[in-house]
């Protein structure tokens, strides 16, 4: 199964990444080049970045596609194996054709003949870092196969799934929060203190602990009650267990706006 899983993956991946090839043509058309001043490897630093973005979800979207393409997903969940082999199975080799990617990425932006993707300036080098973005993707596979558990053709559920993405995206984070209540309670310079204490790693390390807390609310008892109910059945136990989590992600998304509502501009 791990090399049917990986097969699927690297499928699945190449698919996407083989649009790639495009770039280079784009770089002779597109008339912005001649204003912006981009050189041929700024401009591939941005491509293999929105590509690799654009991977990440396509992987996690079509986690369950072979078996829907077959007709066995109902199969597939019947079988005597439990779900967190399931899991790993399914998660563990896109993550790591990812984290390939990734590295991938990471050396086009480092190389000397180019300033870097805009992506990769914004994220990597002034804002959160490589390991956020690593979070980031294994949270949305982890969305991609609770959307395969629970219903992949349910609207209701990719939406909310999505949801909580977007708003891991805009950095609606929890210690930015507590540093506001810091602000607040014990002044700026207690702020300031608490900020440089975490560190970035620190603070990273507390937000994706939630975050992936709030995840394995809705995924524990998903993985623990599938008796192969009809999708609506699925749909609405979803619906109710994943409201509290939606809750904490869309008052964090709000929090952030509020506080800075230029953010909104800046980042989509």
């Amino acid at each position: 199964m791990w090399v049917r899983e990986l097969r699927e993956t690297l499928r699945q991946t190449i698919f996407i990444m083989a649009f790639f090839i495009l770039i280079p043509l784009l770089y002779l058309t597109d008339q912005a080049v001649y204003s912006t001043g981009l050189t041929f490897m700024e401009y591939l630093s941005n491509g293999l970045d929105l590509f690799i973005l654009i991977t990440a979800f396509y992987l996690a979207y079509n986690m369950f596609k072979a078996e829907e393409r077959d007709g066995a997903t109902e199969y597939l969940l019947s079988l005597p194996i439990s779900r967190w082999s399931l899991f790993r199975y399914k998660v563990i080799p896109r993550v790591a054709v990812l984290t390939i990617l990734f590295m991938m990425g990471s050396i086009v932006n480092d190389l000397r003949i180019s300033d870097g993707s805009v992506l990769g300036m914004i994220f990597v080098y002034w804002r959160v870092g490589i390991l956020y973005l690593m979070g980031f993707i294994i949270f949305v596979q982890i969305c991609g196969f609770m959307l395969g558990l629970a219903g992949r053709e349910s609207w209701s559920i990719r939406l909310m799934l999505l949801a909580m993405v977007l708003c891991v995206w805009q950095f609606g984070t929890f210690t930015l929060v507590i540093q506001q209540i810091v602000r607040k309670v014990f002044g700026w310079w207690a702020e300031m203190r608490f900020f440089c204490s975490l560190g970035k790693n620190g603070r990273l390390l507390i937000d994706f602990a939630i975050f992936f807390a709030l995840l394995w609310y809705i995924l524990k008892p998903l993985c623990g009650i599938w008796d192969l109910k009809p999708m609506r059945a699925r749909e609405i136990w979803f619906q109710r267990r994943a409201a509290f989590p939606m809750l904490v992600f869309l008052l964090l998304f709000v929090q952030r706006l509020l506080v800075y509502p230029h953010s909104i501009y800046l980042w989509l």
